[in-house]
């Protein structure tokens, strides 16, 4: 029997699929908790639509089928919690620098805000995926990131984006063999996916009052 697609989508956390309903969201924002939000359902929508459409892309009709296969069902468990926690630091190192600007943050608060946002997807999200030991690795992974940025430049085009496009080659659970022939299509395609949220992001954020209420919460 083929998996029904809302057995497929069954297999999606809820924090994901949440991204979905939250991906056409075009209010504008002005607190922390906004932009942390932000950060969360974008990053998992870049991760899910990526990681699901490439599957789709390399397997053709046998994707369905594949969800039957509880080895493989696994394999997709291991890599979306990954490539998801790629996308949330790249985003979250975006987000806070843009919110920074030139000079309204001091570095250290930048870092702080940028950490702020990837553990709070991180709290609400990570649970689900039941693997201390994948939770200690990308908190630590994240921990070491902030401490070579160089936030001048992270809000710049996509400087940011330097870890999810190729994370998703290197985790999605496609054979070698594959992946060398997809990985220039796959990673500019993953590039592409974040070209809308950056944008999304400048439009929608008031930097000014999120810095603002970040120095304050500090105090």
């Amino acid at each position: 029997m083929i998996l029904s697609l809302s057995r497929i989508i069954e297999a999606i956390p809820p924090q994901l699929r949440r991204a979905l309903t939250l991906r056409f969201d075009r209010s504008p924002f002005d607190t922390v908790d906004k932009l942390a939000e932000f950060v969360q359902t974008r990053a998992a929508y870049v991760a899910q639509t990526s990681l699901y459409g490439y599957l789709k892309t390399r397997m053709g009709t046998r994707y369905r089928v594949m969800f039957e296969d509880d080895v493989y069902a696994q394999s997709i468990n291991f890599a979306k919690w990954r490539i998801y926690a790629s996308c949330l630091s790249d985003l979250a190192v975006f987000a806070a620098a843009t919110a920074r600007g030139t000079d309204r943050l001091t570095a250290q608060e930048t870092a702080d805000l940028a950490r702020h946002c990837f553990d709070s997807a991180i709290e609400s999200t990570f649970y689900e995926a039941d693997d201390t030991e994948l939770l200690t690795q990308v908190t630590n992974a994240f921990a070491e990131r902030l401490i070579g940025v160089e936030w001048n430049g992270a809000g710049v085009g996509e400087n940011a984006f330097h870890k999810s496009p190729h994370d998703l080659i290197k985790w999605a659970p496609v054979v070698d063999e594959f992946k060398k022939l997809d990985e220039e299509i796959v990673v500019n395609s993953t590039r592409f996916r974040w070209r809308d949220v950056r944008e999304q992001l400048r439009k929608r954020i008031d930097a000014g009052a999120v810095c603002e209420e970040w120095r304050q919460r500090r105090q």
